[in-house]
């Protein structure tokens, strides 16, 4: 049995925060982010607003793109690196949400940036099987509420903005528009550099400390190697899943990344020789959504109509732990079948 994306959905924060705002706060200049990052503004949750609340607004909107009801669901797979508590994750609190949501089963992961890739291959898996017909997938993030605005975090509070993405993955396309068919996943991960790209707590290696004692310690990240082997390895990754279903990256029409990075973006695109116009970008708008960016990413290829049937789409995504890889997917209409003899 297949698995076709029939649904498209988005959620994000009201409330815009420039360059120019946050700057002072970092002891940096507004040039100075935009030059190391492209990022030029961000989204951040107000105080009554949460990675569950985007999350369920985001299933809500792809609900409704895919004309489906939320009793019609019968699995939802979530993803954040910010969830509302430690215990439990997102996925309950969003069933909660959903008006008229059965007992279905819930399930977070904590991938990261990979998370929709992850969340794709377990979707795909499930349909196959026949464990589910209709699975909402969503990743959300309220990463404000932990940032240090302090100059000695410049270098990390700088990047990273709120939202929510979400997609419903079904066993047969929409009846009407166009769906994207997950041809393909390719997934790996590399735990010799868990440590390079980490939020420390709460976590019981903090010895007797769950919280830890220096808040200013609590998130880290090696950007020089997280930027060297997430344009390694996504590389690797684009290569090899086309390469094993027999495709070119010439024959890619939209490439939909995670937006860690314009400079990283730019710097892949130069090594898989594809114009990065082909590329989708937001990170200048929305900073690093971690989790919910390349959801929100193909959530704005899809309002865009980036692509036309018959087009492959590549989803490229790299993620703490490190994990990353790449989902193959192919925009299809369903083709009514005509019972009439000639």
């Amino acid at each position: 049995m297949s698995c076709y994306l029939t649904g498209f959905g988005a959620s994000l924060p009201e409330h815009e925060i420039t360059n120019a705002e946050l700057a002072p706060q970092l002891g940096v200049t507004p040039e100075f982010i935009e030059s190391n990052s492209g990022i030029r503004m961000r989204r951040w949750v107000a105080a009554d607003e949460s990675a569950s609340t985007l999350a369920t607004e985001a299933v809500q909107a792809a609900l409704r793109d895919a004309e489906l009801e939320a009793s019609q669901l019968d699995y939802l797979i979530g993803g954040t690196l910010s969830p509302d508590y430690q215990v439990p994750g997102i996925a309950p609190l969003v069933q909660r949400g959903l008006a008229d949501c059965r007992a279905i089963p819930t399930l977070d992961i904590r991938q990261g940036c990979a998370a929709i890739l992850y969340a794709l291959q377990l979707a795909q898996g499930l349909l196959a099987t026949g464990a589910a017909q209709h699975i909402a997938c969503v990743g959300a993030e309220a990463q404000s509420k932990g940032l240090d605005i302090h100059p000695r975090s410049a270098d990390l509070s700088m990047l990273f903005g709120d939202g929510a993405g979400a997609v419903i993955a079904a066993a047969e396309p929409k009846s009407n528009g166009l769906s994207l068919r997950v041809l393909d996943v390719w997934i790996a991960s590399d735990g010799n550099f868990a440590e390079d790209l980490i939020v420390r707590a709460p976590g019981t290696a903090n010895g007797a400390h769950w919280f830890g004692d220096d808040s200013a310690t609590h998130g880290a990240m090696n950007g020089r190697t997280v930027i060297l082997q997430a344009v390694r390895k996504l590389g690797e990754a684009a290569l090899a899943i086309t390469e094993r279903n027999h495709l070119t990256l010439e024959q890619i029409e939209v490439i939909v990344p995670h937006q860690a990075n314009l400079n990283l973006l730019r710097t892949l695109s130069q090594r898989l020789a594809v114009p990065l116009e082909r590329f989708v970008i937001n990170v200048d708008r929305f900073g690093n959504t971690s989790g919910a960016s390349a959801f929100l990413a193909l959530h704005q290829a899809y309002a865009e109509n980036r692509w036309h049937e018959g087009a492959y789409v590549l989803v490229l995504a790299f993620g703490a732990g490190f994990t990353w890889g790449a989902a193959l997917l192919q925009t299809m209409r369903l083709r009514k079948v005509s019972n009439c003899r000639n």
